[in-house]
């Protein structure tokens, strides 16, 4: 079974940034896993109901990955405004790469705010790292993964490689977004912006919904036959 893990920043990312690719992938039979940092301890607009949120976040966030058809979701419980690159944070990436092992790795991109960012670099930096022979505490056996694509959350996404036709997932995006049912009071009405931003990115592949993905190179990959350039 081929895999795929997706490592967010915060419990709603994975939905927002590649709830379509999700499950399209797991309709394909891909083993899909999320692992995210940020607890949602800020979303909460009422003074005093941090607690609160953090309990109705997490449920909403695990029922949310359930519908996609994830295999496992985890969350580390860290203050949202917590996330940034730690040699902590950095060390549970490299844990879960090597816990699950998967063929491709999906994470943010850079041009966020500094949460975002921060993901970004640790989850980047830590696909390379997990492939060394280090770092047993966190995995005894090294695991290099095939690929890694960076998606977009807030920004636009620059250059993608690549715009999965999500067409066929879009409802299911949608039905595992409208779990978080206090999102609507800290981000506002963000239904009609996804639609907007699948169409748009739908519109430039020929289909009605796309999400963008940029593969990066960070890690090389090597070429025995020259016929493979071409």
């Amino acid at each position: 079974m081929k895999k795929a893990l997706v490592l967010g920043a915060h419990l709603d990312d994975s939905v927002i940034s590649m709830g379509g690719t999700i499950a399209k992938m797991v309709k394909a039979g891909i083993q899909v896993d999320v692992f995210c940092f940020g607890n949602g301890d800020e979303a909460y607009t009422v003074p005093g109901d941090s607690a609160n949120a953090v309990k109705r976040f997490c449920r909403d966030a695990q029922k949310a990955h359930e519908i996609l058809g994830c295999s496992s979701f985890e969350c580390y419980d860290v203050p949202d405004f917590g996330v940034m690159a730690t040699r902590e944070f950095y060390q549970q990436c490299i844990r879960v790469i090597r816990q699950h092992k998967p063929d491709i790795i999906f994470s943010h991109w850079w041009n966020e705010y500094f949460q975002h960012h921060g993901m970004a670099t640790l989850a980047r930096d830590a696909w390379n790292q997990a492939g060394w022979a280090c770092s047993a505490d966190f995995g005894v056996t090294p695991h290099s993964a095939a690929k890694f694509y960076h998606f977009e959350v807030n920004d636009p996404l620059p250059d993608p490689s690549c715009i999965v036709d999500i067409t066929d997932t879009f409802d299911i995006k949608m039905k595992a977004w409208m779990c978080f049912e206090d999102a609507h009071d800290h981000l506002g009405e963000l239904d009609n912006a996804l639609a907007a931003r699948a169409l748009y990115h739908g519109s430039r592949i020929g289909v009605k919904y796309g999400e963008p993905f940029r593969q990066d190179f960070y890690i090389p990959g090597a070429v025995k036959d020259i016929d493979k350039l071409f």
